[in-house]
């Protein structure tokens, strides 16, 4: 079990600032990263995919619709 520490109100504000700002460059960080990913270039799929379903066994294409 982690012992709980006691601090004033001004102590826990400066830290719980420190961890807002700490959170805010994950977020900054967690975004740019995402924007690589979708910079990633598509790749062609050549495999036929099939897949059962309560409609039958259908390919990927007509699993969503022709797109």
């Amino acid at each position: 079990m982690t012992a709980q520490l006691s601090a004033t109100r001004q102590q826990w504000l400066a830290a719980r600032l420190d961890l807002l700002e700490e959170e805010k460059e994950l977020t900054r960080r967690s975004d740019a990263l995402a924007v690589k990913r979708q910079q990633l270039p598509r790749v062609g799929i050549d495999k036929e995919y099939r897949f059962d379903t309560e409609s039958g066994n259908i390919s990927l294409k007509e699993l969503f619709g022709g797109r």
